[in-house]
């Protein structure tokens, strides 16, 4: 840590103390004398986590964080504001000692939109509201910024409210990597049969999103809500509620597949428990006094978590497994009977992606000026649509008035730098088909539009990218390649950028396999990146070494290597 951060931190920690000392006389204002209800409290939280499975990699821990619940119509209408915003205000990151603001929250925006702009577009996608309705309000229960930094926020709720009833439960989920889940939860609706005791509702569905390293993404996750006291309404029309602070609490449960019927729950596998011990109305008192008994609260959430990888993975001898691509949104349905009463049909899905890297976005600027020209050759519309409902979607027609389609789905901007890496457009839909990450409505228009019938030039200069190409090519794999490339074009400048392109994807393949090897760290067997082609090859062949290149399947979802597997 830097001094000029130390120095920062100290002095925030200055402010705060005097700041509580300052404003103490208002310790006692608000909830103080009679009953209030506040639109915003400070939650005191206490989040514990315990992993069961591997027994051999075992561990626990528990430690306290600082949250805030808030009503969404009183933040976004800034009634909470404390200090004209300096104190506490939303909007924006900067300026304030804490703060809270849309663009970290839920789907992305080319638009400046708010948060409940956004509940409602993703209560409308699954039906729960039409065009014209909105809710009534919602308590939203995360952790704010503070003095301009944005910590990894790793669950969001929000306790959406109809006529001053307790409605839907949306779960925010944010890994470390920068990408976002939902769990839209509807009261009354593929809930279990009875609740854990000390919970009001309880719901269970397949897992679908890559939190933790250390566990792939099967299994069952099982949601107790205890909900808020009350709805977050004005205290002048909510006299009749019990005059108490609200604390909501949310426990999880991961169970593993069953080992004879993978639609069935298994042994418990890990639990997480997010509970506050206190909630005080949010006050600029109150919030300066907090932050000074903890500053550092909202800083230290990345340390904790990296600090628990570290010991599961050298200490506890737990395998990476790598991030897959998040999944889009979409409901699951099961007829098992040991699951029949979840329906497994909870309206979850990806809200979130990693941005577009620079060497993704050069390659794809070759796929759309390609395919500007490719079109019109073919006479074959192309149509491209990423599961990031923030990317949009690029369409290529041809002059024909009647044309075939081909639609292409992706997962991730990879799709284009696996169309610039590969020799081929076989080696491309391979390699695309068996690592997920793209595809095409028709294998044949797929090869049609990928595989010019003539190449673009026949010196040596594309034969040495194709060369270049090659190399990464495992000999057991047997498709043949063009002398040319479709994407490197015949211009020199094309010639020169696709080289350095190339030589850098080959650079980076190497320095994260070099990475992996000076820190000893281990992925799953048969994951490791630098393998893909070898990964694509056995699928290819469908021959014996498949199953040693893919991780053994078993049904706890987790890999434990002992020393001597070094």
């Amino acid at each position: 840590m830097s001094l000029t951060t130390l120095a920062l931190d100290a002095s925030a920690t200055l402010i705060c103390v005097s700041l509580s000392i300052l404003l103490y006389k208002n310790t006692t204002g608000a909830g103080a004398a009679g009953c209030t209800r506040p639109q915003g409290y400070i939650l005191q939280n206490e989040v514990s986590h315990a992993r069961l499975l591997p027994t051999e990699s075992a561990n626990a821990f528990t430690y306290p964080t600082l949250a805030l619940l808030v009503s969404l119509d009183a933040l976004e209408s800034h009634a909470l504001d404390l200090g004209s915003g300096w104190i506490f205000g939303y909007g924006g990151l900067w300026g304030r000692l804490v703060g809270l603001r849309p663009n970290p929250y839920l789907m992305t925006s080319s638009k400046p939109c708010t948060i409940r702009s956004k509940l409602e577009a993703i209560l409308r996608q699954r039906g729960l509201l039409n065009l014209t309705e909105t809710f009534q309000d919602a308590w939203m229960m995360t952790m704010p910024s503070f003095i301009g930094h944005e910590g990894i926020n790793p669950l969001t709720v929000y306790f959406c409210y109809q006529s001053n009833a307790f409605w839907v439960t949306i779960l925010e989920i944010h890994n470390t990597f920068g990408e976002s889940h939902i769990h839209v939860l509807q009261v009354n609706q593929n809930e279990d049969d009875e609740p854990s005791a000390g919970y009001d509702h309880q719901w269970t569905f397949p897992r679908e999103f890559h939190v933790s390293p250390f566990n792939d993404r099967s299994g069952y996750y099982t949601i107790s809500v205890k909900n808020p006291s009350h709805p977050p309404m004005p205290a002048s029309l909510a006299a009749h509620l019990p005059c108490q602070a609200p604390k909501p609490s949310v426990r999880v449960h991961l169970y593993t597949e069953s080992e004879s019927d993978s639609l069935s729950l298994g042994p418990l596998k890990l639990t997480a428990l997010l509970r506050p011990t206190s909630a005080t109305p949010l006050t600029a008192s109150r919030l300066v006094f907090a932050l000074a008994q903890a500053p550092f609260s909202l800083l230290i959430t990345f340390p904790r978590i990296a600090f628990v990888a570290w010991k599961l993975h050298y200490q506890k001898r737990l395998d990476v497994f790598l991030r897959p691509e998040p999944l889009p949104g979409a409901k699951v349905r099961s007829s098992s009977p040991s699951l029949s009463k979840h329906q497994l049909s909870t309206p979850a899905g990806g809200v979130r992606w990693l941005n577009e890297g620079l060497l993704e976005s050069i390659a794809r600027r070759r796929v759309e000026e390609f395919l500007k020209q490719r079109v019109q050759e073919t006479g074959i519309n192309v149509t491209l649509i990423a599961t990031d409902p923030s990317i949009p979607r690029l369409s290529f027609s041809s002059s024909l008035t009647t044309s075939p389609s081909l639609i292409i789905s992706y997962l991730s901007p990879r799709i284009f730098t696996i169309l610039f890496e590969s020799p081929s457009a076989k080696h491309a839909f391979l390699l695309g088909e068996s690592e997920g990450i793209f595809q095409p409505s028709s294998r044949d228009l797929f090869l049609s539009i990928f595989t010019p019938s003539t190449p673009s030039s026949g010196s040596s200069i594309p034969g040495w990218l194709q060369r270049i190409r090659l190399r990464s090519m495992p000999r057991s794999l047997t498709l043949s390649a063009p002398n040319s490339h479709f994407l490197d074009g015949d211009s020199v400048l094309g010639i020169i950028q696709s080289s350095m392109l190339l030589y850098s994807f080959n650079f980076l393949s190497r320095f994260e396999k070099w990475i992996f090897q000076v820190s000893r760290a281990r992925i799953v067997e048969g994951q490791e990146p630098w393998k893909q082609w070898d990964r694509a090859s056995a699928r290819s062949n469908n021959g014996p070494s498949l199953t040693k290149l893919l991780p053994r399947i078993n049904t706890i979802g987790s890999v434990r290597r002992e020393p001597q597997g070094i």
